[in-house]
């Protein structure tokens, strides 16, 4: 008992250790994580429309001017690297940071706690694959490939901009989808009916 005590307390500190290195990180961005956070949250019934008229307004301008690939990655990059620069000298001045107050530094605490977190269930991810790979390097082969193959198809199915315009979208809306609890609440749905499924089949057979 003393050393699963002990290991939770040191599971508490890198984790505090994590949030306090994250916070300190993106200090220049916490003005505008905010209203970021409120957008992809849906904290008002529109931001869901605005953030696929966002997209779709960006993805009309490439379908119309049609860059290379070269071209496309290289204006991103810059766009990134333009925004990486600039938002944490211009948003405090914008937003005001001298109006940040008790109740603003939560929700930026919270923000970057979801980060953590969304990092963790990565690594959790990644873990789980290795761990799969090593044990069952079968499984892995015929679970990797069948989803390779899946993709494959689909990618000859559609086209490029469009794929990349529906997967940008389902990023964007995944956290709205999440904090008003409509995937977990088809996750819970397709968990039962593939119990009931299994159940079924145990019985049959």
């Amino acid at each position: 008992m003393a050393e699963v005590s002990s290991q939770r307390i040191d599971d508490d500190r890198r984790q505090l250790d994590s949030l306090s290195k994250l916070k300190h990180d993106l200090q220049g961005w916490r003005e505008v994580l905010l209203p970021l956070n409120h957008l992809i949250s849906w904290d008002r019934s529109f931001y869901p429309a605005i953030l696929v008229g966002f997209t779709t307004f960006i993805f009309i301008v490439m379908w119309y001017f049609d860059p290379s690939v070269l071209t496309a990655f290289s204006v991103l990059g810059l766009t990134v690297t333009l925004i990486d620069f600039l938002v944490p000298i211009i948003g405090p001045h914008i937003l005001g940071s001298q109006k940040w107050d008790g109740a603003k530094e939560r929700q930026y605490e919270q923000i970057c706690t979801r980060i953590l977190n969304a990092k963790y269930h990565l690594e959790e991810f990644r873990d789980m694959w290795c761990t799969l790979k090593t044990d069952k390097p079968k499984v892995f082969f015929l679970l990797v490939s069948g989803v390779l193959v899946l993709f494959a198809w689909i990618g000859s199915q559609v086209d490029n901009l469009v794929l990349t315009y529906i997967l940008v979208n389902i990023f964007l809306l995944m956290p709205g989808l999440r904090h008003h609890h409509v995937v977990q609440k088809y996750l819970s749905s397709l968990g039962t009916k593939v119990r009931k499924l299994i159940g079924r089949k145990s019985k049959s057979n």
